[in-house]
């Protein structure tokens, strides 16, 4: 891992992996992990995104935080952090090791899995019945499933699958073109420890759904989403959108494509996720539309128990106004 990864994953918002790894978060207090505790004194900071406990006196951050919850060692417990909030991070390689080729995604064996689409049980349920996303979009996106486990690659020797069942989500570059494929567990992750998103070996993080932009109109706007679940339920509400886990995430390539492929009258839109990562997100694309020269606009979810866009789609599918 490089260090601009780990300091990525230390800015992850504590409450919400507090959140993740079990622990019921209450106006910034939660039973202490690190001692039998019987009221809550594990306090988080999120200003500066830590936790203390008061009794006790435990103390750190986020990844500190995962290895005790987790029990696990520092890698591991960035690498469970890294699959929960769909971050890649570059293999891991101790100073001692001879410098090694980087894999390669194999194209040819993902393109396989996802050319002819086929939808189980698991992902029908999913994204129909729970999420509530159009068949259209379904169909433009080119989603598939499986229901075993599959290797990453074609290679006979592959050790790495994509776990079962999943929906394949693949990730396409403006001309449709196949750059990877993301695999989303529908199965109980945390009960399975297993990760929720996972990406084949070599995979760089992409924009999700680039075709779109090929496909505005002079002066149309686009909606931004954070992760390809919420871009579906966007989609579905008839906006053309692409999503991005993290806006510190788009290199000045990127940034150069979306400028060049929004015309100047075009704006960029975004419903900002109700938790510190969603305003983080915000901010951060601020900076880039500013780079870039577009506006951002900013839309907030109504009142209501509503955690993403995703969320209050699938209550409110029905709704015309949307």
């Amino acid at each position: 891992m490089e260090r601009y990864e780990i300091q990525k994953l230390c800015e992850l918002p504590v409450e919400a992996a507090a959140r993740r790894l079990g622990l019921q978060v209450s106006r910034h207090h939660s039973l202490c992990c690190f001692h039998d505790d019987h009221s809550p004194s594990l306090y988080f900071n999120v200003k500066k995104n830590t936790y203390r406990c008061f009794s006790c006196g435990a103390h750190g951050g986020v990844i500190d935080l995962a290895m005790h919850m987790l029990n696990k060692p520092f890698v591991d417990a960035c690498q469970w952090l890294a699959n929960e909030n769909n971050i890649i991070l570059t293999e891991y390689k101790p100073l001692t090791e001879k410098p090694r080729l980087e894999p390669k995604v194999d194209l040819i064996h993902l393109s396989r899995l996802v050319s002819q689409p086929y939808l189980n049980q698991e992902a029908q349920q999913f994204l129909f019945h729970e999420r509530h996303i159009h068949p259209a979009v379904v169909r433009w996106l080119g989603l598939s499933s499986i229901s075993t486990s599959v290797p990453m690659s074609g290679a006979p020797w592959e050790k790495f699958h994509f776990n079962a069942p999943s929906l394949l989500i693949p990730y396409k570059d403006t001309d449709g073109q196949l750059m990877s494929v993301q695999a989303r567990h529908l199965g109980n992750s945390e009960r399975q420890n297993i990760p929720r998103f996972q990406f084949p070996r070599g995979s760089k993080c992409h924009i999700f759904n680039l075709p779109v932009l090929k496909m505005l109109r002079e002066g149309e706007d686009l909606w931004i989403a954070e992760g390809s679940s919420d871009c579906m339920a966007l989609l579905s509400s008839g906006r053309k959108t692409i999503a991005i886990p993290s806006a510190t995430l788009l290199n000045h390539e990127d940034m150069r494509m979306l400028a060049t492929l929004l015309s100047p009258s075009s704006k960029l839109h975004i419903f900002p996720d109700k938790d510190q990562a969603g305003e983080k997100l915000y901010t951060d694309l601020l900076r880039v539309a500013t780079e870039i020269k577009r506006c951002l606009v900013r839309h907030d979810l109504p009142e209501g128990c509503y955690k993403d866009f995703g969320d209050y789609w699938k209550l409110n599918y029905n709704n015309p106004s949307l």
